[in-house]
């Protein structure tokens, strides 16, 4: 037998794998967790091994945070039936935030073809689109925010200025969110300002794995950020606010033994070729205002044609 065919080789690859491998006995207790799985999860292997996977450490769900148990649960259908399984889910990562990834389920056979188990491989789905951004080299204080390790205010506003430039220039339109955390301050008065920092990061990376990716994520203010999506009339930009707020219901933090979460109000609005920045800003800031006097947790979008129509407004 060659080196390379011996248990031990083949164990090492399995264990190096950046592609996250669950194995679990019939009792679907975790037998084998390799490093791919604990970086995608947050998860170490001193945490998970011997447990049962239905104890929230490979628990998967849709974006409306719907569980998958019993025959949707993909690893379970596996041994229930004998018969691989493909989906694309999300799972929740160790610090509160869901994570898109893309899992493959198949059952474990012993030699007379009895299923003894099943194992799942996962990969991480789209991630978010701010790596992908010029200047994603951002250091702490220079253009990146320490919180949430999005590119701060200043820099997004000097990114958005730029877009808008390069968009009425080449005709090219694009949307935005502002996307706020409601009752942070009630947040952080309650449990500290500790817990409001985890949460806000908690939010970034919920809102970079989006169902549909943004072109970009930036810090807006202390509890907004600001969304910049290519290609997004008002119609999608309302469906892609709707998943963003659906998805922030799965995100959350423990705190002290305590299951925190937070909702977010979301105001969007597509750009008007040739309007200057203060004046898509005034809207986007009026399409998140109603949300917030709407009760928050909703989704408003206002086009530049609606605030041209209020009474009293510029243009008149």
């Amino acid at each position: 037998m060659s080196d390379l065919q011996t248990p031990e080789v083949f164990r090492e690859v399995l264990e190096s794998l950046k592609i996250g491998v669950c194995i679990v006995d019939r009792e679907r207790k975790i037998v084998f967790w390799n490093d791919g799985a604990e970086e995608i999860s947050g998860y170490p292997r001193q945490e998970v091994l011997g447990r049962p996977c239905r104890e929230g450490l490979l628990v998967h769900f849709d974006e409306n945070n719907a569980e998958l148990r019993d025959h949707a649960c993909p690893i379970l259908a596996a041994m229930r039936d004998g018969q691989p399984r493909e989906v694309q889910v999300y799972l929740h990562h160790k610090t509160g935030y869901p994570v898109p990834v893309n899992v493959h389920a198949f059952p474990i056979r012993d030699v007379q073809g009895q299923v003894i188990g099943a194992a799942e491989s996962f990969e991480e789905g789209h991630r978010a689109s701010t790596q992908r951004i010029p200047g994603s080299d951002l250091a702490v204080g220079h253009g990146l925010d320490a919180a949430t390790r999005l590119p701060d205010h200043d820099f997004t506003e000097l990114y958005l200025s730029g877009r808008l430039k390069f968009a009425t220039e080449h005709t090219i339109p694009f949307g935005l969110l502002c996307i706020m955390l409601d009752q942070l301050e009630e947040f952080r008065v309650t449990h500290g300002a500790v817990a409001a920092e985890t949460i806000l990061n908690v939010a970034a990376h919920t809102l970079g794995n989006g169902p549909d990716p943004l072109d970009f994520l930036g810090r807006w203010s202390d509890n907004q950020f600001l969304a910049i999506v290519a290609n997004c009339d008002a119609n999608a930009l309302q469906a892609t606010g709707e998943q963003l707020k659906r998805l922030m219901s799965c995100a959350g933090i423990t705190w002290w033994g305590d299951a925190l979460s937070v909702t977010v109000s979301v105001g969007a609005t597509a750009i008007k070729p040739g309007e200057t920045l203060d004046l898509l800003v005034e809207r986007l800031a009026a399409a998140l205002q109603q949300s917030v006097l709407g009760g928050g947790n909703r989704v408003t979008v206002l086009s530049a044609q609606e605030v041209d129509e209020e009474p009293g407004s510029a243009g008149h």
